[in-house]
């Protein structure tokens, strides 16, 4: 039986990280453990509510971005732990039925090293059911009104014999499963992507250039309320840092997402300058 760790970062939202863990603890039936990061300093609305569900946690008393983040999140399943399969989600995220069982069963029963599943997001859900509109408003599908569930209205609980696309990821961090020797092999997440943006790219690429197993799982799907930390809450970043990072990139690769012509040090393995880091970036 695998070790299962769902595992999570938070920067304010707390209804929708309300609804990321009841459809953990609703959908998936293998054994499996949950764990946060606490990105947004002083929230102690979800320190309340992740200690009420008995939730392992780390807080962070500085923003430390979405790298680092996901970077203690590696330490807590691989190096303070030993977990077999790490499921990373965004806290926007609602699994449906068997998504994240279907990552689950074909990790342990294949040499997958990575594993994603297929978001079905709120610009889908307006689209094939416009009555849901109404829960929403504006460009940003702001929503203040949860009781409908509109999400509910695409059902994906009979999509039970998986579709697997080989050698392809669809999403790389709303929900997919990582082995160990992901992390043996690239290591850490780049901490000059501060505070998100194009890092998802470059983990990506370094996945792709080092050659490790992986494929989505089409019939997996999960409800994505699209990047409600930046559109909804209080941790939105700025268009400033979106051009920062699209720089950075440009730099580190040698030209921009699937125009690379440069081929930089693949694996990060070493924290030892990670806050100094993000503290440059920050006050730029």
């Amino acid at each position: 039986m695998s070790k299962n760790l769902f595992a999570f970062v938070t920067f304010g939202g707390l209804e929708f990280t309300k609804l990321a863990v009841e459809s953990i603890k609703e959908t998936v039936k293998n054994d499996h453990d949950i764990f946060a990061v606490v990105g947004k300093p002083n929230d102690v609305e979800t320190l309340n509510y992740l200690s009420q569900e008995g939730i392992s946690y780390k807080v962070h008393t500085e923003n430390m971005g979405f790298p680092a983040s996901v970077n203690d999140i590696y330490d807590y399943a691989w190096k303070q732990n030993n977990y077999d399969n790490l499921i990373l989600l965004g806290n926007d995220v609602i699994l449906y039925p068997h998504a994240g069982d279907s990552l689950i069963n074909l990790a342990n029963n294949s040499d997958y090293s990575i594993i994603s599943a297929l978001q079905y997001d709120v610009r889908d859900l307006i689209k094939d059911f416009p009555e849901t509109k109404q829960y929403f408003q504006g460009e940003s599908c702001i929503i203040t009104d949860f009781s409908g569930k509109p999400w509910e209205k695409f059902r994906s609980d009979f999509f039970y014999v998986d579709e697997i696309a080989h050698m392809q990821l669809y999403d790389i961090q709303n929900l997919c499963l990582y082995k160990r020797e992901t992390f043996d092999k690239i290591g850490y997440l780049d901490v000059n992507f501060f505070p998100a943006y194009f890092v998802d790219n470059d983990y990506a690429k370094r996945i792709s250039l080092s050659n490790i197993k992986c494929c989505s799982i089409k019939n997996a799907r999960f409800f994505h309320f699209w990047s409600r930390v930046f559109k909804q809450g209080s941790g939105g970043s700025t268009d400033y840092y979106f051009e920062c990072n699209r720089r950075y990139y440009f730099n580190k690769w040698g030209g921009l997402v699937d125009q690379e012509t440069k081929v930089p040090e693949l694996g990060i393995f070493s924290r030892e300058h990670e806050l100094k880091t993000i503290r440059k970036w920050r006050i730029k």
